[in-house]
């Protein structure tokens, strides 16, 4: 089994925010991890900084500026190569620091591997699970020999996409709802938010979707690219669907550089308790009045429940 262990990365650069903190206490609440890390190379600081604080285990590491003598250059990567470090040493669950979990791990822990599809993308970074020094994060670690920092989710997102096809033994590829659901350009992405998409964003997605489906069907290569297995019509279900797929999801993610400002900076402890939206709902099922009360007072939270 994988171990029951949760790691998060922060390297600087931002404030540690209300979703910040909303990462940390659903992984808390929703899996009970046997430890909750998270692993720095400048602590956070801020109000939700203090309220999350106590639950996790803290443990500085040195800044990352290169790997196997390959300069190293922006945050996003540094923390790509802690997240792999820290997962071949301990095991277990890492998470970016804009995942809400919505239900446990605990069935995908049974795999020595685990990531999902980012849909038109690969297999995304900010969601995996691993038994330490796991055959394909070996693999995967074995690469970064080639790192380019030029290429932006080349190494995070395109060579484990890659990797799956030369060692699907190694790995367990969860599909597009798991982990990833609402992709962040996916127009039915405005359900979440209290909104509906419009006719023409959604006709453009079918359109591209039928695109795709003919490029698989009629490719001669025996590797689809992965916009080819990746998408679906799902542009065709209402708002009712995609809320209830949501509820189906481990977890979602928040998409934190491109959300921020259209949606994250609205989301408060009033609006979790007030909005109709399905993220809103979402949270409602997962935290109770009591919590999210709590959460606006000062200061750090009361001692946390036991696990039931």
């Amino acid at each position: 089994m994988t171990p029951k262990l949760i790691h998060f990365v922060y390297v600087g650069g931002r404030p540690f925010s209300f979703i910040h903190f909303l990462a940390v206490y659903t992984a808390w609440k929703v899996n009970r991890p046997d430890k909750l890390y998270l692993h720095y190379s400048e602590e956070p600081q801020g109000p939700w900084w203090e309220k999350a604080r106590p639950l996790l285990t803290l443990n500085r590491v040195a800044p990352v500026d290169s790997v196997f003598g390959n300069p190293v250059m922006f945050p996003a990567h540094q923390a790509d190569v802690i997240r792999l470090q820290m997962l071949r040493r301990y095991g277990g669950i890492y998470l970016d620091l804009d995942i809400i979990c919505l239900r446990p791990f605990t069935p995908l822990l049974a795999h020595d591997f685990v990531m999902g599809i980012e849909p038109g993308s690969g297999l995304c970074n900010a969601v995996i699970i691993a038994k330490p020094e796991a055959d394909f994060l070996r693999h995967w670690w074995e690469n970064y020999r080639n790192f380019d920092g030029s290429r932006w989710n080349q190494h995070s997102v395109v060579l484990p996409y890659v990797l799956a096809q030369s060692h699907p033994e190694q790995i367990h590829v969860a599909d597009q709802y798991a982990f990833f659901y609402p992709a962040h350009n996916d127009p039915v992405h405005r359900y979440l938010w209290g909104q509906t998409p419009g006719l023409g964003e959604l006709a453009s997605r079918l359109l591209k979707n039928a695109l795709r489906r003919l490029q698989q069907l009629f490719s001669l290569r025996r590797t689809p690219h992965p916009d080819a297995r990746q998408r679906n019509f799902h542009a065709l279900r209402g708002a009712r669907w995609h809320y209830q797929r949501a509820r189906q999801s481990y977890c979602l993610h928040l998409w934190e550089g491109l959300w921020g400002e259209p949606y994250l900076q609205a989301v408060t402890p009033d609006y979790l308790r007030q909005a109709d939206s399905h993220f809103a709902r979402l949270l409602r099922e997962i935290l109770s009045e009591d919590e999210l009360q709590a959460f606006k007072s000062p200061g750090p939270l009361a001692p946390l429940p036991e696990a039931p």
